[in-house]
């Protein structure tokens, strides 16, 4: 990623230099903009360094998602004769049958800002190349159950053939499988697990229109790419899980999210020129 930050750094500067020596209008106009996207709602200031490099800034509020899904929980009537044969000796363990699979609820929370320089081929020409940087907070997304009697008693249950292995050594966890990660349940039958990437997202996109208009006092500039966040992390009970084999192909979208490093930006925006 700094690789990527250094070298779109120094295209910049080259192509700041060069288009300046022929065009001494610097900064000479400035755009305010607002557009709606795959980001969300986007708000911009705007202005031309010269009319080959636009600068852009702004912020995206993207409104809170919540995706609703079932998830298995791997190898249930193995696990369900393990907590029976289990129960025969702890009786405190709460008698329950466990489902197939269980409700839970994904909340995306995607709120970020930005700083993007347009590339332009020519003085006259509207399209662009756009490089640059997204900023926002690591934690995307939020996943929990929403009944936790659905896993009563697993916690325990796992806390028992955790603590003698030699005892119960063919006995696995009871938890739930999200694409190819292992969430267990809290003492209370409850999953949460969180989503994070990376704070800096580099951008890159080709797009439509000038960041401030040149002939008229308001223009509209479209813009296609996408913002690239690394590979996301699953954490459940405050520690990031790793990737293993859970023979799981539910969890919809959010299975989804944790596979992907970038998100694609479609933004349409109104600029309008107020210098």
């Amino acid at each position: 990623m700094r690789k990527i930050l250094f070298l779109c750094s120094m295209f910049l500067l080259t192509v700041g230099t060069v288009s300046a020596q022929e065009d001494k209008n610097i900064f000479e106009h400035l755009g305010v903009s607002v557009g709606v996207g795959s980001t969300g709602v986007t708000f911009d200031l705007s202005t031309h360094v010269t009319d080959y490099v636009g600068i852009r800034a702004g912020v995206d509020y993207m409104p809170e998602f919540k995706y609703k899904t079932h998830i298995k929980i791997p190898g249930v009537a193995e696990r369900q004769n393990d907590y029976n044969q289990l129960r025969q000796y702890y009786p405190e363990l709460p008698a329950t049958n466990f489902p197939e699979k269980v409700d839970i609820e994904g909340k995306l929370t995607n709120f970020t800002g930005h700083v993007l320089f347009d590339l332009y081929a020519s003085k006259k020409c509207d399209w662009h190349l756009t490089l640059g940087a997204y900023f926002g907070q690591q934690n995307v997304a939020n996943i929990y159950t929403t009944d936790d009697s659905q896993l009563a008693g697993a916690a325990e249950f796992n806390q028992i053939i955790t603590n003698d292995p030699t005892t119960y050594p063919n006995f696995q966890k009871i938890g739930v499988a999200l694409g190819d990660f292992f969430l267990e349940p809290d003492a209370d039958g409850h999953v949460s697990a969180q989503v994070k990437v990376h704070r800096v997202r580099p951008y890159v996109g080709i797009g439509y229109g000038r960041s401030v208009p040149k002939n008229h006092r308001l223009g509209i500039q479209a813009d296609l790419g996408v913002y690239f966040w690394g590979t996301p992390k699953v954490y459940c009970q405050g520690k990031e899980l790793k990737k293993e084999d859970v023979g799981n192909s539910d969890g919809g979208f959010m299975k989804t999210l944790t596979k992907i490093k970038g998100y694609p930006a479609l933004t349409v925006r109104l600029v309008g020129k107020i210098l």
